[in-house]
């Protein structure tokens, strides 16, 4: 494989499945939708697809980047945008009462809403709503900010019944959770790590249905029983009666009459919608042909600061030089799905770690809850003492997001440790992060890191830009709402005003990563090329 290839992978990034009928998102030259009518190819990017009826259905679209989405309705043959305005609109889903969705229209956080006719929130309180489900009767929704409650409402916005085991989160496994018309699947951590649970809206009544030593993240009915998926660590499994597969990140779990619908990746392919029906089937075929010498993770366990820490190992053995490559979030994970910046950076020699660091999820509500009040602090710490199980003479350290700025503390407060490194879509201010990302991440922010200034100062490399000693490169989304592009150019400006050199891009309308397929391969190209140049 080599650059060039990545203009052929086009992987599937969301869907939905109706009496057989397969949505697809598939990024092209950038995401756009496949339908049993064609391709349809809306100015602006494709993020999710929804069924409405046999000829209709729902398309979300961020115009830019910006997270500003849209709501169109393709119906029969015709093209309508339905909500349009200054607000972040998605998540749409047709019932007999009218249109639910999730926006930010009240200007401080993210709410649920009916549309018919006129738009009316139907969740209160502060805090943010991100997942629902609905039958004609009821409408579940989880809200919160790691203390997620279950609330059950009708469709005039009457509480019927609330979900809420202290301090734990109580969240919906999938949009299909409803096993009847009165009891509905729900997931919780309140006894550490994610189980499953019905509640009997009636009855009133909680039965746990499911638990493992691995947390169960999705859920859906099927054939009169419950199919789930596990996260191992990375590696996650589908179980139905038995288990169907055991390795790779799945997402996405439907169901839909005799099938099982869910995309699926590993490490030597990409994104792709598979179908169970008591066997497996591949429905698309995103590497179209590309081949690689693609290396298969390593599940390993380090030591740090006494707290046991997971990690994927990328190697080929006999490597003299490494890369620590750190997920984002925080509240992510190293996954092992297809992943071509690590593959390119394994074949030109690199031994690559990725460490699920403490924060992390995947490992129970305590590990996710080291990090509080303290990022930047333990989690970086998790980070630097990943290179004692690369052991090499020379290491890089790269990540995005959450990742972007553990890179900027680590070559601020470790500069002697790097070869190079690479920030990607980072913030590095939690003074003007704070002050100008979006209005959610503005409380999860307040929950996760709080407002102490003299931490929040210590915690923000960019009060130490004068310690880089490391050749370092940024790439940013010029709309990017989640770490604001203005987070990479501070970095810019205070390297220029030193006299010291920094290679940076700001991709023209994009977001929090990059949508259009030239700018996606351009900066996995950048970030490998420039590791390998400055780590000879």
């Amino acid at each position: 494989m080599d650059y060039e290839d990545l203009f052929k992978i086009k992987p599937v990034l969301d869907f939905d499945v109706l009496g057989g009928k397969t949505l697809l998102i598939i990024r092209d030259k950038k995401p756009i939708v496949y339908s049993p009518f064609g391709v349809i190819d809306i100015k602006g990017y494709a993020e999710e697809v929804s069924w409405i009826g046999n000829d209709s259905f729902f398309i979300t679209i961020d115009p830019n980047g910006s997270e500003l989405r849209q709501i169109f309705i393709w119906d029969k043959g015709k093209l309508e945008r339905i909500i349009s305005d200054q607000y972040d609109n998605f998540s749409p889903l047709y019932t007999k009462n009218g249109i639910l969705f999730l926006s930010n229209r009240d200007g401080k956080t993210i709410h649920l809403y009916l549309y018919d006719k006129e738009i009316k929130k139907l969740s209160k309180g502060d805090l943010p709503v991100f997942s629902y489900c609905a039958n004609d009767k009821y409408i579940v929704y989880s809200q919160g900010i790691y203390d997620n409650d279950i609330h059950v409402i009708d469709y005039e916005g009457n509480e019927i019944a609330e979900i809420d085991f202290p301090e734990s989160e109580q969240e919906l496994p999938s949009d299909q959770c409803f096993l009847d018309e009165k009891t509905f699947l729900f997931i919780s951590n309140h006894e550490d790590l994610f189980k499953l649970f019905a509640y009997d809206i009636k009855e009133e009544k909680i039965e746990k249905i499911r638990e493992s030593k691995y947390e169960i993240v999705e859920a859906v009915p099927y054939k009169g029983s419950i199919a789930y998926v596990e996260d191992r660590h990375g590696d996650f499994a589908l179980v139905h009666e038995k288990e169907i597969l055991n390795e790779g990140f799945i997402v996405g779990l439907k169901s839909d009459e005799e099938s099982l619908y869910f995309i699926y990746s590993n490490h030597e392919s990409s994104y792709n919608l598979y179908k169970y029906d008591g066997k497996l089937s591949r429905l698309t075929n995103s590497m179209n042909g590309v081949k690689g010498e693609f290396v298969k993770p390593s599940h390993v366990e380090y030591n740090s600061d006494g707290i046991k820490i997971h990690a994927l190992l990328y190697s080929k053995g006999n490597e003299d030089k490494g890369v620590i490559y750190i997920h984002g979030g925080p509240d992510w994970e190293c996954v092992n799905s297809f992943n071509p910046e690590i593959q390119f950076l394994v074949n030109k020699g690199f031994k690559v770690i990725c460490p699920n660091y403490r924060g992390s999820i995947g490992y129970g509500r305590k590990f996710n809850h080291l990090n509080d009040k303290d990022l930047g602090g333990g989690d970086l710490r998790d980070v630097i003492n990943a290179i004692k199980v690369l052991n090499v003479k020379k290491v890089a350290i790269t990540g995005a997001s959450y990742g972007g700025y553990l890179t900027m503390m680590a070559v601020t407060k470790y500069p002697d440790l790097w070869c190079s490194a690479v920030a990607v879509v980072p913030f590095v201010n939690w003074f003007t992060e704070k002050k100008f990302e979006r209005e959610y991440l503005q409380q999860y922010d307040e929950m996760k890191m709080g407002n102490d200034e003299v931490l929040l100062k210590d915690r923000s490399p960019i009060f130490f830009i004068d310690r880089i000693k490391t050749p370092l490169m940024l790439l940013a989304g010029e709309n990017d709402p989640r770490c604001p592009a203005e987070e990479t150019l501070q970095v810019v400006n205070e390297l220029k005003k030193l006299g010291r050199e920094v290679k940076y891009k700001i991709y023209k309308d994009e977001g929090h990563g990059f949508a259009k397929v030239e700018n996606y391969i351009d900066s996995i190209k950048e970030t490998v090329e420039f590791i390998s140049t400055h780590c000879q």
